[in-house]
């Protein structure tokens, strides 16, 4: 006799809510879309203002400045601004600041509207993984979230790419206004989605937040991460090119298969967070400085270059949504948007870091250098995140432990646990 389904299966492989995931995708890939676009068309923006190229420069620079300095505060000011007011209105804000830029007279009105569309960006991607926490049961978290997050993976493949071509042919300001209206777009569809108003804890979660320093120590190594990523990333033209020894159309060939790679990687994101949510980042950390590392092999042949750019393609596709499940795991229950604003902080001054730090090593040294220096930068940041989580066992249970409703046993596939309900999960940490 074949065994019938029992009711509880049906809780136990709850179907992804895919309309609202699409959308939020949709909305993060219009957001950071909006973010890269402008290193694309940086001469035809120096050009148009009558700037230097340096100058048009500040535009990406003040931007990751001012998500920095205001993701924190802006999450706390408006903490108890219900979440399905606000995403549209934060999505209107960023369409608005871009419209502003595409009708910048000057690069001081250019640069006035980046950094509002900073902050609105800082402020939504704060938000943005607690929101998606609160749209499923805790154990399909982790692939809610790469489903999400596929959409910031695929504009560097096909957002940038396409902005930078209308740009070519009809102008910045084309391709700018094209941006502010798929923003408008996002935020029409954001509206329409019943987002959970948890405003209530939020309200009530005032002091100190005892979690907070464990918080802090897995952001700073993911910062360290990023440093390392973005210490190579910065300059890969360089290192495929002056020492790697490979032209133009091969670099571009190389730089495709690590955007597809990285696709790859954010995909299998969630299942990998999902099913070993206290060792996936240390372990994506550590195969990360082992890449890292890797890339001193690139002048050997074309093959081995496809490899290890497809290795790291792969890695910086994990990282995004494997640390953030992190820091939403150990965040204190109404604590996790908060959370979220720190990370972004961390992972901002991660860039500025380590797009300068790579500046320095090219400049003393040369970019055969980069590697070994990121996967130093790298590895220290691992040697963090193992001892974090040592001392996270012998604390369980307590502050920046994992949420119970959020613990799934590593190596168990997550679908075989008991799903809680809706009540559970939110009773559980993943209220927004």
């Amino acid at each position: 006799m074949t065994p019938q389904p029992s009711g509880s299966t049906a809780e136990v492989l709850p179907r992804l809510p895919w309309r609202a995931l699409l959308l939020l995708s949709g909305a993060a890939f219009a957001t950071v879309t909006t973010e890269l676009l402008p290193a694309s068309l940086l001469l035809q923006l120096s050009d148009g203002l009558d700037i230097t190229p340096a100058t048009a420069g500040g535009l990406v620079g003040a931007w990751a400045l001012t998500i920095a300095v205001a993701s924190v505060p802006l999450t706390r000011l408006t903490a108890r601004v219900p979440r399905r007011r606000l995403l549209p209105v934060i999505l209107l804000l960023l369409a608005l600041a871009t419209t502003g830029t595409a009708l910048a007279p000057s690069y001081g009105w250019a640069l006035t509207g980046r950094i509002t569309a900073a902050a609105a960006h800082g402020l939504f991607w704060s938000l943005l993984v607690p929101t998606v926490a609160t749209l499923v049961p805790p154990a399909r978290i982790g692939r809610a979230v790469s489903v999400v997050l596929a959409g910031p993976a695929l504009a560097s493949i096909v957002g940038i790419p396409l902005g930078a071509t209308a740009g070519a042919a009809l102008g910045w300001r084309v391709s700018f206004a094209g941006l502010a209206a798929l923003l408008a777009l996002a935020a029409l569809g954001i509206r329409t989605l019943p987002l959970s108003n948890a405003t209530q804890q939020a309200v009530r979660q005032e002091g100190r937040d005892p979690a907070l320093w464990t918080v802090l120590g897995v952001a700073l190594a993911g910062g360290l991460v990023i440093t390392g990523h973005f210490l190579l990333y910065t300059y890969i033209a360089p290192l495929l090119q002056q020492f790697g020894g490979y032209d133009n159309a091969t670099s571009g060939i190389l730089l495709f298969v690590f955007g597809a790679a990285g696709v790859v990687g954010t995909v299998g994101a969630g299942s990998l967070s999902d099913r070993f949510p206290r060792q996936a980042l240390a372990w994506v950390s550590a195969a990360f400085a082992g890449s890292a590392a890797s890339l001193l092999l690139l002048d050997l042949h074309f093959a081995v270059a496809v490899v290890v750019i497809a290795g790291w393609g792969v890695l910086i596709g994990l990282l995004p949504p494997v640390f953030q499940m992190r820091l939403l795991r150990i965040a204190s229950p109404g604590r996790e948007a908060t959370s979220g604003a720190i990370g972004i902080t961390v992972l901002n001054l991660g860039i500025a870091t380590g797009a300068t730090l790579g500046g320095a090593v090219l400049d003393n040294w040369q970019a055969g250098a980069l590697p070994t220096v990121a996967a130093i930068v790298i590895a220290i940041a691992t040697v963090g995140l193992v001892v974090n989580g040592l001392r996270g066992q012998h604390t369980a249970g307590g502050a920046g432990a994992d949420h119970p409703a959020d613990a799934v046993p590593d190596g168990d596939d997550p679908g075989r646990a008991a799903a809680p309900d809706r009540s559970a999960a939110e009773a559980g940490g993943v209220r927004s």
